[in-house]
């Protein structure tokens, strides 16, 4: 069975253009890949850095921002224009892994989809390599899956889920993956680190299985 990942990054610090292009609001790094994933790996080690646990109220408030945008049509620009996409329900595991994400990439003061192979990157320290985004999700529970996706974004001013979610929205990679009715689950997370370039960063994680 061939098995699907997306991933998309978009960064932005005040008003200076990241990297990758975009203008002066909306600066975007860029990439997405398909492959196939045959690993299945699950830690067993404790996590130096636990995930925050997230009130019920939270976990609705975020999963409202993100059914908002999917409850309505959407154009992605060169993605094209996608319907309405059923609401995702949120699973905990895709929250860990995004949640380990975020953490990583603030302590490490980095942004990418990889890991940053140092000690906060929890996954990358079971494989003694940065760790990938399949290597995440699955490290955090999410096994079996037959479809994955990632968005991350960055920003000193991105500092709620409605600002994230309209950033992803308004890049059209980033819509597509967000909009993608083969997702049915999601979890998504931020974490401030106020010694960071970025001080406030998001990755949110999509799945089916």
């Amino acid at each position: 069975m061939k098995l699907e990942y997306s991933i998309l990054a978009i960064s932005s610090i005040l008003l200076i253009v990241g990297c990758g292009g975009g203008n002066t609001t909306d600066p975007s790094a860029v990439s997405a890949d398909t492959a196939i994933q045959t690993t299945d790996t699950q830690s067993t080690a404790t996590n130096p850095y636990p995930a925050e646990l997230m009130t019920d109220d939270e976990i609705t408030a975020f999963l409202k921002v993100i059914n908002d945008a999917r409850n309505v049509a959407q154009d992605c620009g060169t993605k094209g224009v996608y319907a309405a996409a059923p609401a995702l329900s949120w699973s905990n595991e895709l929250y860990l892994a995004a949640y380990e994400h975020s953490n990583d990439l603030g302590v490490s003061d980095t942004f990418s989809h990889d890991g940053s192979g140092t000690d906060s990157d929890w996954t990358g320290m079971e494989t003694g390599t940065s760790s990938t985004v399949t290597e995440r999700i699955e490290n955090n529970g999410y096994t079996n899956w037959n479809k994955v996706g990632e968005n991350i974004a960055a920003g000193t001013d991105r500092d709620t889920p409605e600002e994230a979610v309209a950033a992803w929205i308004e890049s059209d990679g980033h819509c597509a993956i967000l909009m993608d009715p083969g997702y049915s689950e999601v979890g998504m997370a931020m974490v401030k680190n106020s010694q960071s370039t970025y001080t406030y960063y998001w990755t949110q994680n999509f799945g089916n299985r």
